[in-house]
């Protein structure tokens, strides 16, 4: 996972948790469980970093965040490509996820984003 995601998705996790220090536990297990760098110490800094405030000056206080950096969606779109990386971990997962089936990607003209983005349902649902 990209450092600037996480520390997106960090802060997120920050606004629909109950305190910084849930957030924290639960950025660090997300962490752990779903990145290629899970317990590795940048993994836990990157997620200090986000919660918490490490190694970053304080800002003007705010609801939710207090005094931590506030990161939204537009301010990712703009200094870091999101709809080229979501499209290429998109594609990524559909090809381990066919690789796991036994198919095989090349064979599908459609993957499921651009099913759901046409407004066609999920095969499962």
């Amino acid at each position: 996972m990209h450092g600037f995601v996480r520390m997106y998705w960090a802060k997120k996790v920050l606004e629909w948790t109950l305190n910084a220090a849930t957030a924290y536990a639960v950025a660090v297990y997300l962490n752990d469980k779903y990145s290629l760098d899970g317990r590795d110490p940048n993994g836990f800094v990157g997620c200090a970093w986000s919660v918490g405030g490490m190694h970053d000056m304080g800002w003007a206080e705010r609801p939710i965040f207090g005094k931590i950096r506030y990161m939204n969606d537009k301010g990712c779109q703009k200094k870091f490509g999101v709809a080229e990386y979501i499209k290429q971990q998109q594609a990524s997962f559909y090809a381990y996820i066919m690789s796991r089936s036994g198919g095989s990607a090349e064979r599908h003209a459609e993957k499921p984003a651009t099913a759901r983005a046409s407004g066609a349902k999920h095969p499962r649902s």
